[in-house]
């Protein structure tokens, strides 16, 4: 069974395209940045895609060491997997403007993540957040473990969603203040200043 206690640098592994980071960024801290590589699987500003199918989230799951490759993904666990890198982005956004989710779409949330059970186990004598199953789905549920432990190690909410909205890139924000808003300054930023000065312009009175 895959323990928290194996993440980076204790057994989790990345692919090369999960090291680009818009304007330069620092990606997140292990372990955090699992969750972080998790939800950027899907660009939409990319129209990218990474884990399309059962087949693509099976081996995703596997080259960063949370499953073996004999371990399948079915129908239903991809579809309970596109929903959680759903919820994670919409929790990092809400980070990003700092407002939750409605209730009734924390509920919705909520139900999510239960699709990925945990357990508290003791490892070397330490208390720690385990998957409480094996194969696939306890390879997500190690991503669940993760955000758990950094919204309790305080580090949760440098975790943000870009507030363009044709991007949603999570990114870490590592400013001093934690006011970062954009994955990148010059791109995101650029078009939310441009789009600003577009409406004052159109809603000026004509001289």
């Amino acid at each position: 069974m895959y323990r928290l206690d194996r993440l980076p640098g204790r057994g989790y592994r990345r692919d090369v395209a999960d090291e680009f980071q818009p304007g330069g960024r620092t990606p997140a801290p292990s372990p955090l940045r699992l969750v972080q590589d998790f939800v950027n699987t899907e660009v939409p500003d990319f129209h990218r895609d990474d884990i399309a199918t059962p087949e693509e989230l099976a081996v995703w799951l596997a080259g960063r060491g949370l499953t073996t490759r004999a371990d399948q993904v079915d129908a239903t666990l991809f579809v309970e997997a596109r929903a959680l890198r759903s919820a994670l982005r919409e929790l990092a956004l809400a980070n990003t403007l700092g407002t939750p989710p409605t209730a009734g779409r924390q509920r919705e949330i909520e139900a999510t993540l239960r699709a990925f059970p945990l357990a508290v186990r003791l490892v070397a004598g330490r208390a720690c957040l385990t998957p409480s199953t094996g194969g696939a789905r306890g390879g997500l549920a190690a991503i669940v473990g993760v955000l758990a432990e950094a919204e309790s190690a305080g580090t949760w909410e440098r975790l943000k969603a870009c507030r363009e909205e044709s991007c949603g890139w999570v990114f870490y924000d590592g400013s001093r203040n934690r006011s970062s808003s954009w994955c990148s300054m010059q791109v995101c930023g650029g078009r939310a200043k441009a789009s600003s000065y577009r409406r004052r312009r159109a809603t000026r009175s004509p001289r």
